[in-house]
């Protein structure tokens, strides 16, 4: 898989000198959530050469310190993580909002295989799974050396995998967990920057196979990892900025890098 991913497989930058919260494709378009006031989406046409967005739309949500972003096609609605309120919105087309209010600070988001919404909590650890109205359905405990979890996405197994990490005394690692929360098998052990470590990997995307992309926030790169997590590859490495969020559109095998400095890398897997 690793062959053909060059220096070339950038094929373009989205640039903007907000810092991108969320990514995520929604009715065959890009959008970005940027740090910026009014909770700005920025929304791009698929392939418009044009760094400027195609529109920009403010979301109608009571929260200020949005985390995330998810959408899901078939329901026509978009998920906003706030990790302060606690909160998570449900914002339909129209506008209208539901809000479901957490106990654990909500931060990643990611669509199920069946639609529901996975919401990667913390303090306590847990998955917590969301239909489409935003009632919960399920809760999953993470085992207790899950600290500080950023993100999760299902895997075509059921399991999940999970990225988890933060300071230099915590452990740094993406590990799959079944529906239990158990771990089944991990990657990386204490922060560094190593081949084989993580320093704060905050954002997953996974590929129909299975294989594991993973936002290498400190170090400054994203890597690749096998459906058993073993190591493949330094996708793209010594990156000008922190990668904060992952979007895989799996029918054009584009990847979305969403960086601290507003940027967003379009990657030709």
């Amino acid at each position: 898989m690793c062959t053909l991913l060059t220096d070339r497989v950038v094929i373009r930058t989205i640039t903007s000198d907000d810092e991108v919260r969320g990514l995520t494709t929604f009715n065959k378009r890009l959008h970005v959530l940027r740090n910026a006031s009014n909770n700005q989406v920025d929304v791009y046409k698929p392939n418009s050469q044009n760094n400027s967005p195609g529109c920009s739309r403010n979301l109608s949500v009571p929260g200020d310190n949005l985390w995330d972003i998810a959408s899901s096609t078939k329901d026509q609605c978009t998920f906003v993580s706030d990790h302060v309120r606690r909160e998570v919105y449900n914002v339909a087309i129209a506008d209208d909002v539901n809000t479901t209010t957490f106990f654990s600070e909500p931060r990643g988001l990611s669509i199920m295989g069946n639609g529901n919404v996975l919401v990667t909590c913390r303090s306590p650890s847990a998955l917590v799974k969301l239909d489409w109205n935003g009632d919960k359905v399920d809760t999953v405990s993470l085992d207790e050396t899950i600290q500080q979890p950023w993100h999760a996405v299902q895997l075509s197994t059921g399991d999940f995998a999970v990225c988890h990490g933060g300071g230099p005394n915590k452990l740094h690692r993406v590990c799959i967990v079944d529906e239990s929360g158990y771990i089944i098998r991990s990657f990386g052990s204490g922060c560094g920057s190593d081949k084989l470590q993580l320093n704060v990997p905050c954002h997953l995307a996974v590929d129909k196979n299975d294989f594991v992309f993973v936002a290498d926030c400190l170090n400054e790169r994203v890597t690749l990892l096998t459906p058993t997590l073993n190591f493949v590859c330094h996708v793209i490495n010594a990156m000008d900025s922190r990668p904060q969020r992952l979007c895989l559109n799996r029918g054009n095998k584009r990847l979305y890098v969403g960086q601290r400095n507003g940027d967003v890398l379009i990657l030709q897997l």
